[in-house]
């Protein structure tokens, strides 16, 4: 009856050793995990260091990058929807209402980018529609500018008309989805 006994507390035993085997890994696993974390903590940290402050606006620097981003992706979709499309040719022929479902395309596009690529930057107390509408609305006035710029430099400029406005939401569809493409890298 002792031998059972003792063969019983034998197993036991062993059954410990691989259990504190494996708790040993898991707490392996969960340091090497909390100094991940920590790491990208102080990474998030570098990247909101304020830039600027007037008054209540603060300019931070993941700010700065990602409008520097945006402005060099939509200045590349400028110029090769300047190459490839001609907006300027486009506006001339192209209905309103052609013009505005490309607005509409567009806009529905990028904010489906935005919100795939940053839905886990989503703060919880803000809405996510509120978040991709201000995303979605620098990078679109961020292409209208670079678009503007571009017609000028590409000697394409139609004059102050309603060409030009057509122009210009014609133009943003290579700009803003080059600008887009540009911030989610």
């Amino acid at each position: 009856m002792s031998s059972k006994i003792l063969g019983k507390i034998e197993a036991l035993d062993k059954k410990l050793e691989v259990v504190e085997r494996v708790e040993e890994r898991l707490e392996g696993l969960v340091e090497k995990e909390v100094k991940e974390i920590e790491e990208v903590e102080e990474e998030e940290r570098k990247l909101e260091k304020s830039l600027l402050q007037v008054g209540k606006l603060t300019v931070k620097r993941s700010q700065l990058l990602e409008l520097a981003r945006g402005a060099a992706g939509a200045f590349l979709g400028v110029g090769l929807g300047q190459a490839l499309g001609g907006s300027v040719d486009l506006a001339k022929l192209l209905p309103w209402i052609n013009t505005l479902g490309i607005l509409l395309f567009i806009l529905i596009l990028v904010g489906i980018l935005i919100y795939k690529h940053d839905k886990d930057q989503i703060p919880s107390r803000t809405n996510g529609f509120i978040y991709i509408g201000q995303k979605l609305l620098t990078l679109y006035f961020i292409a209208i500018l670079v678009q503007l710029l571009g017609l000028v430099l590409f000697n394409n400029f139609p004059g102050w008309n309603e060409t030009l406005i057509k122009a210009l939401i014609i133009g943003s569809y290579v700009a803003m989805s080059s600008a887009a493409a540009f911030t989610l890298i």
